[in-house]
């Protein structure tokens, strides 16, 4: 028996994130919040604060949805930090879901240390919770851990986590096919499939794109992270070089590190590549975003050769694809991505960091308008049918909302 009475249509969602906070984590969780408050439940969307987001703490109501930022972490890769920000969400969320009752949470993965801290807090209070897990953070972590101890330590939350945290959610939820095979393979039975996907009816190519005679190229998503935008305007660099003056780079996203976003912009004008790189800042309303994608004539998704990827579909791909665009991907042959592109006609593909391959592919989809509106086509109709997210955000609650009612 539960500590506390449960109210049968509340449910909560746990992402570590200062929300809103526009990009792929907010995108996915809030499109199954709103899906929830359309079932007829009330919503709670809980998210932490850190020290360089001291202003988004507090509550606020937005479209339905009770935002909650009361749990503080310090975002810092260090297994001591890990711990300690374990503790302190531990005690929060407690205190947190004591007041809110919910029925069923859903806990986001990443991070590993508030959401597991929020996750003991659920399993203290005997609440149904069922794991969203959007990618190998336990990878990540030791990937780029440094010194051997934390490497170690790591290693153990990848080998424990499993059994101590998600065989004892409802069930698990993941992006890709491969995160199935992986989690099963560690010992969790209870893994289906909700992939990533955007909303038909909030991204959708326009229907008069205006002809201006440049060939715009959308990025959308974080500026700094592990998408080597340096090596897109490098290869613009190579064209302009070459006489191909018409390119033009058109970001959109939140700045993640604001020296490389400083050092991009820096050196397109020093390489006479000002106006060919452009920079919108951040567009948290959607339907800005939407329309600034549908007005480019492709999408770039550029990784660097961190194999990790291999099993990723971003966002801003689905997003692309919606708006009918092609898309241009720096990715490994053998990752899903490039599989995915190259079998579905819907984009080109070059190895990742490689200036002069991404150069060669730029032009020759600025030279071929006829494939550019064939793929597109392909782009949105795949979205239609398989990966809308609407309609998974809907099979997604079905099912949550089953395990609430039980």
């Amino acid at each position: 028996m539960s500590l506390f009475q449960s109210n049968p249509s509340r449910m909560v969602f746990f992402l570590d994130e200062s929300h809103p906070t526009p990009g792929a984590p907010w995108t996915r969780i809030s499109s199954f919040a709103k899906a929830a408050t359309t079932e007829g439940f009330s919503v709670d969307i809980i998210g932490i604060f850190s020290p360089k987001a001291l202003e988004q703490r507090g509550i606020k109501r937005i479209s339905n949805l009770n935002i909650i930022n009361l749990i503080f972490k310090v975002p810092l890769p260090n297994p001591f930090i890990f711990t300690a920000n374990l503790l302190v969400s531990l005690v929060i969320s407690t205190f947190v879901l004591i007041g809110r009752r919910p029925a069923v949470a859903v806990v986001s993965f990443p991070g590993g240390d508030s959401a597991s801290g929020f996750l003991v807090a659920c399993a203290l209070l005997k609440i149904k919770t069922v794991i969203d897990y959007r990618d190998e953070w336990e990878n990540q972590f030791i990937f780029s851990a440094l010194p051997s101890f934390s490497r170690r330590f790591y290693k153990l939350v990848k080998k424990i986590w499993p059994s101590l945290f998600y065989s004892r959610a409802s069930f698990v939820s993941v992006v890709t096919q491969p995160f199935v095979k992986a989690l099963k393979e560690s010992g969790v039975d209870n893994v289906i499939l909700v992939p990533n996907g955007a909303s038909s009816s909030s991204f959708k190519p326009l229907e008069n794109k205006l002809d201006d005679g440049l060939f715009k190229i959308v990025y959308s998503g974080g500026i700094g992270e592990y998408y080597r935008l340096d090596i897109v305007v490098s290869s613009l660099k190579k064209l302009a070089d070459k006489g191909v003056q018409n390119i033009r780079l058109i970001m959109v996203g939140r700045e993640t590190n604001h020296a490389v976003l400083d050092s991009l912009l820096a050196y397109a004008i020093d390489n006479g590549l000002k106006s060919s790189v452009i920079y919108l800042g951040n567009k948290s309303d959607v339907t800005e975003l939407s329309k600034i994608i549908a007005s480019a004539d492709v999408g770039i998704v550029p990784y660097d050769d961190n194999p990790l990827w291999k099993n990723g579909l971003p966002a801003k791909f689905w997003e692309y694809c919606a708006s009918g665009l092609p898309v241009i991907a720096t990715v490994f042959k053998d990752s899903i991505l490039a599989r995915l592109i190259q079998e579905r006609g819907i984009g080109l593909t070059v190895e990742p960091l490689d200036v002069d391959g991404l150069a060669d592919v730029i032009e020759k989809l600025s030279l071929d308008q006829e494939f550019r509106i064939v793929a597109g086509k392909r782009a949105r109709l795949l979205i239609e049918r398989d990966f809308n997210r609407d309609k998974i955000s809907e099979e997604f609650i079905n099912k949550v909302s089953r395990i609430a009612k039980c």
